[in-house]
């Protein structure tokens, strides 16, 4: 794996990192249209939505960043691709009483921000330096 990859630390946080980024767009994905009901409907709350679709697209633009600085383009392709391939089945594995509503969005908003923390934590600190 060295010969494809040298930056194996950072393939590791990639992989992660994009995880999240995918997960949290099959989540976005089905909360739009946006539907603003009466005096807030339950499925679809618009100011969670809103402020995850800011927090993922944050997180989405910041681990893009990153794989490009510290990966090469064609491992960031690989990776990217299969995840997204494969990270549906494990977004169906999730409970839809934490997918759907306040109570997912929320949660989905605080794993958002943790990544995003994660991220900001990642790009201060040195994780294997660029490749060669």
């Amino acid at each position: 794996m060295n010969h494809l990859e040298p930056n194996l630390v950072a393939l590791s946080w990639f992989t992660l990192l994009w995880s999240v980024c995918c997960l949290g767009f099959l989540q976005l994905a089905g909360m739009y249209p946006l539907r603003a009901g009466g005096a807030g409907d339950a499925r679809n709350p618009v100011l969670l939505v809103l402020g995850n679709t800011a927090l993922w697209l944050a997180l989405l633009a910041g681990t893009l960043a990153f794989a490009s600085m510290q990966l090469r383009w064609t491992t960031i392709v690989v990776v990217a691709g299969l995840l997204f391939l494969f990270i549906p089945e494990l977004f169906q594995a999730i409970p839809a009483r934490l997918r759907d509503g306040r109570k997912g969005m929320a949660i989905a908003g605080c794993i958002l921000a943790a990544t995003l923390g994660l991220l900001a934590w990642l790009s201060v600190g040195t994780v294997g330096g660029p490749h060669a």
